[in-house]
């Protein structure tokens, strides 16, 4: 079973270190909830496991594999959905890492159906994701993303521009790929956290594993929204 390990991550922005000596193993199949307060460095820790950056010391790998290789094997899905689309249809936006990849016209249309189909796209196939709401543009980026088959999907407070309807899609496309790969979520708010197999809190550095129970206690510590 693959695993995405950090052993002693540290980074940082000049003088300032944001993280000191993290350690992180996330399983393939195992949710993870990480709840930060804004501006503690949520984003920037998933940019580290995805190989967007190189660490400061220490390492980030699957199954040896580091570096830019990680884009591979590492899928990420931003809060806004549309710094991430580029092509002008639905099917074309799921296409197109195939295709940058040399996929087969064959290989390639029936990856795109069947992704389609999973995540209950069909009807829009032929829509500009611009013109979708935020939960349909949420789903459309999964597929995006789950077209190359990652063992890992990192997300990025994805629900944060989301009304109530278009959450519950969000959480429906990561249900349908849950069982997949291993799933980090970020997050500010401890009350709209999603259920886990574990949880961590990112304060000061440094990541702390709790119990969902524990996230909400600490709440006022750490400044977090509700």
């Amino acid at each position: 079973m693959p695993e995405l390990v950090a052993q002693h991550l540290s980074f940082g922005f000049g003088d300032s270190p944001l993280f000191r000596d993290m350690d992180l193993t996330l399983q393939s199949g195992e949710m993870v909830v990480c709840l930060g307060a804004n501006a503690c460095g949520k984003t920037t820790l998933l940019r580290l496991l995805s190989g967007l950056l190189a660490p400061a010391t220490g390492r980030v790998y699957v199954r040896g594999t580091n570096g830019e290789a990680l884009r591979n094997q590492v899928g990420i899905l931003f809060q806004n959905p549309d710094h991430q689309m580029m092509a002008p249809t639905v099917e074309e936006e799921i296409a197109l890492g195939l295709e940058l990849r040399g996929t087969k016209p064959e290989i390639m249309r029936e990856t795109v159906d069947s992704l389609l189909a999973r995540f209950q796209l069909d009807a829009l196939k032929h829509h500009p994701p611009q013109a979708l709401s935020g939960g349909q543009k949420q789903r459309v980026a999964l597929a995006a993303i789950m077209a190359s088959k990652p063992h890992f999907l990192l997300l990025d407070e994805p629900d944060s521009f989301l009304d109530a309807p278009s959450r519950r899609e969000l959480m429906t496309g990561v249900e349908e790929v849950r069982r997949d790969c291993g799933i980090l979520w970020t997050t500010p708010h401890p009350r709209r956290m999603p259920a886990a197999d574990k949880y961590c809190l990112l304060r000061g550095g440094c990541l702390e594993d709790c119990s969902r129970d524990e996230i909400v206690i600490v709440t006022d510590a750490v400044g977090v929204s509700p």
